[in-house]
């Protein structure tokens, strides 16, 4: 704790610089807006320079008429001053000295007359803004975000947070989906981390966050969705051409983003490809029996070399046939490539015999390629543009091609392993949707999906126990593993208003069918389920700017193959990873209350809610007294309360100072339904700050600082995590280059993450040692022409999954 007090005390210097730097307040241009009768609240001013469009600051007019900006340099300008229902104005004003405030006088909006076919009303949003369902970070509003990538700036997005390992929490949970533009992404199904961390802020509009998903949605993430929406244009082209590097992991990232629009035809295309050197990491395992029957304790320690390679990207055709139906047709694709190599010294300890110490070496590589191809048709109606048909398609096609070598030089008997695993994983989703309105108040949702999913895993183990000697089939780990699974989804949903109440009740059927049949030992797995999926929820406007949400929703969680594959990773003898191919589903019911506040700049939230699952899948460690041998797998047996209460707040201090606070405290207990004696509770919580000052409209400096500590799981204790940068942000060549430097944990250069698993039987210690300490370059290339927004399609999303990672980490 001691080494943390300088650190705390160089943060609050960081969080409070930009105020004390410019403690003698910069120069003023402020003023009035009304109409004839009243002041005008959430008026929109811009300052523009003569003859430029692109306005220099933004603002909104406070509840009695009054702005203010920064003073300009001297010279021309004008002020455009909008607000919905009136006709916009334009005052020119001159800046003939850089001494003193300026005023300048009262203005008065005109309301707008006369019958018009459609109306067009532009103003300044909020940098959060908030609907029913959903939260959203308008992120393009923040010139700090074109310089950093998806995984800082969803630090600041609310009922989101990401530790200093940049592992991502929706809402307090793991379990989530991250859609782009609205449809499931390979990219982001198969490697979120890396994904978000190559993925570029400056490509970035909004993100919009759903905490409680609707019955619209199945079976899904618990903790809900992330919808990353990019930037398109629908005149003319532009681009960016992005490049990120990184010290700590030797990373280096390249992206190029381009949209283009000529006439009824607009195409988007995005690409991503970088790498990472080998990094070394050390490595610590200790485990200590309760019954010290085979040894008294065993420990590996060593180093750890990884290295990667990615690449991915997407394409998207949209036709807008006429003004009522849009076709589109787009592709993603990605590979991920990754080889890691361990070096360890295995030390023995016994109760009545010396020490014995051998040595431990591991090669595991790893191609993960894959691509999804869908097309989209969305169909309006003349008599009512609020009705709308889609039907839409995905076809998703991946493999994961996985070779380890092992070699344990024993005191005793050397021991020379290879496990090679092949494994094809195909999805084949159909969906319907319609929303049909009833009233202006009310409206009526339903649809259908199917998802058909065909996997197979062909997995092979050989073995032997001398150099010369010849590989054999390891005939107890090598099979091939087919494996299907049909879901059948029907949904409806009601929506009304009344007043400043809407309503929304909703239910989702889901029929899951699955069939595994494992073809040399003529072993088959077959099972069957209906699940029906409730969702209420209702939301109350207490005022312009306090919103009331309460919702009750059921959530269905399914095993991926992964979890399922019984393929033993048995690289170390005494420390083995499996899939259950018995495990079913798990499902969660959880009640939430959630008050938000949004006015202008500043939005609040805070969240409460409670949880239980009674059936949750849960990673359990198996400690065998007689061999020494510690087994993990995955099992049904989970009974799991949770509370939480989370809290997000953001705002702009001044014109250039935005602060971001996201934090949660939660309490969980679980317990373990097949041994009543055995269960865990603790807290657990997170904070994360962010902060940024535009000094000038080409440099600006922002600064993070996070504390993540995770709920304890029945068996483990996650280690604490505390993380932090300043990042100084510089725009030159007439702000089309975005240079970006940035100093990474600089207060340590390594972290001991130390997690400890422990029951009745033992008692294991796991320490991983990176590099934390990093200095970070990023570079930002804007080319074309920005024009108005193009709307989103919406795609498929497939969200009923408990996870997708890559094949599980050899030991």
């Amino acid at each position: 704790m001691k080494n943390l007090i300088p650190f705390i005390i160089l943060k609050a210097v960081l969080f409070t610089l930009p105020g004390q730097l410019f403690s003698q307040t910069p120069l003023k241009l402020s003023g009035t807006v009304s109409d004839s009768s009243k002041p005008l609240t959430l008026a929109t001013i811009r300052l523009f320079k003569i003859n430029n469009t692109n306005p220099l600051q933004t603002v909104l007019s406070n509840e009695q008429g009054r702005f203010q900006f920064t003073k300009p340099d001297t010279g021309n300008y004008v002020l455009s001053f909008t607000h919905t229902g009136y006709t916009e104005k334009k005052v020119k004003i001159t800046v003939t000295t850089t001494t003193g405030d300026m005023q300048i006088d009262p203005v008065q909006l005109s309301k707008v007359t006369g019958m018009m076919k459609e109306v067009v009303v532009t103003s300044q949003r909020p940098m959060v803004e908030q609907s029913d369902d959903k939260t959203v970070l308008n992120v393009e509003d923040d010139p700090a975000n074109k310089t950093e990538t998806a995984i800082d700036i969803l630090r600041k997005t609310p009922f989101i947070t990401v530790d200093g390992e940049d592992n991502i929490k929706v809402n307090g949970k793991s379990n989530f989906k991250v859609l782009l533009n609205g449809r499931e992404t390979s990219m982001f199904a198969r490697n979120i981390k890396e994904a978000l961390r190559g993925f570029p802020g400056a490509l970035i509009s909004k993100i919009e966050v759903i905490t409680t998903p609707s019955a619209k949605y199945d079976g899904e993430g618990i903790g809900g969705l992330i919808n990353i929406i990019t930037r398109k244009k629908v005149k003319g082209y532009n681009g960016t051409l992005s490049t990120f590097s990184r010290t700590s992991d030797k990373i280096n990232n390249f992206t190029l983003n381009g949209n283009a629009k000529l006439g009824k035809f607009g195409l988007s295309v995005f690409m991503n490809k970088g790498f990472s050197d080998p990094v070394l990491q050390h490595n610590s395992n200790i485990t200590i029996p309760t019954t010290q029957n085979i040894y008294t304790k065993r420990t590996l320690d060593g180093g750890q070399y990884n290295s990667e390679t990615w690449s991915f990207g997407n394409a998207e055709l949209s036709v807008e046939m006429d003004s009522l139906n849009t076709v589109s047709v787009y592709t993603n694709i990605d590979s991920w490539s990754n080889k890691r190599v361990t070096d360890q010294t295995i030390t023995t300890e016994f109760e009545a015999a010396p020490s014995s110490v051998s040595y431990f070496s591991l090669n595991n590589t790893s191609k993960n390629p894959g691509v999804n191809v869908g097309s989209d048709y969305i169909k309006h109606f003349k008599n009512n543009k609020e009705k709308e048909f889609t039907l839409r398609f995905l076809g998703e096609f991946g493999k994961q091609d996985n070779q380890l070598t092992s070699f344990q030089d024993n005191p005793g008997t050397d021991r020379y392993l290879i496990n090679n695993s092949y494994a094809i994983n195909n999805q084949y989703t159909i969906q319907m949707d319609n929303i049909l309105p009833l009233s202006k108040s009310d409206k009526l949702e339903g649809g259908l999906k199917a998802i058909l999913r065909r996997a197979s895993s062909d997995f092979q183990s050989l073995i032997k126990y001398g150099e010369t000697d010849e590989f054999k089939p390891n005939v107890a780990n090598t099979d091939y593993f087919k494996y299907n699974q049909d879901v059948l989804s029907a949904y409806s949903m009601y929506n009304f208003k009344l007043k400043k109440s809407s309503f929304r009740f909703g239910a989702r059927v889901e029929h899951t069918k699955v069939k595994g049949d494992f073809v040399v030992s003529k072993t088959y797995v077959e099972n069957s389920y209906t699940t029906l999926l409730p969702n209420i929820q209702f939301t109350n406007k207490l005022s312009k700017a306090a919103t009331l949400v309460v919702s009750y929703t059921k959530r269905l969680q399914r095993p991926y193959i992964n979890d399922l594959n019984p393929f033993v990773y048995n690289n170390d003898s005494l420390n083995i990873t499996t899939g259950n191919p018995d495990l079913g589903p798990q499902t969660l019911h959880a009640v939430s209350t959630q008050m938000r506040y949004g006015n202008g700049n500043t939005f609040a939230g805070i969240n409460v809610e409670g949880s239980y699952s009674g059936n949750k899948i849960l990673r359990y460690a198996f400690f065998d007294q007689q061999t020494g041998i510690t087994k993990t797998t995955s099992l049904n047996i989970g009974k799991e309360y949770q509370w939480s209460v989370g809290l997000n707040f953001s705002t702009k201090i001044t014109p250039r100072w935005n602060v971001y606070v996201n934090g949660s405290l939660r309490y969980n207990t679980v317990k373990n339904n097949a041994d009543a004696s055995q269960s865990n509770s603790g807290l657990g919580g997170n904070l994360n700050l962010s902060t940024s000052y535009k000094f000038t409209e080409k440099f600006t400096v922002g600064s993070y600082l996070g504390i993540w500590q995770d709920p304890r799981s029945i068996q483990t204790t996650y280690p604490f995590n505390i993380w932090h940068n300043v990042a100084f942000n510089y725009k030159i060549f007439k702000d089309k280059l975005l240079i970006s430097l940035r100093a990474v944990n600089y207060y340590e250069k390594t972290r001991d993450f130390k997690s400890i698993t422990k029951d009745r039987n033992f008692y294991n210690t796991n320490i991983h040692t990176p590099i934390r300490r990093a200095g970070v370059l990023a570079l930002t290339w804007n080319f074309g022409k920005l024009t108005e927004n193009v709307s989103k399609k919406k795609g498929v999303n497939n969200d009923d999954l408990l996870s997708k990672p890559a094949a599980p980490a050899a030991n």
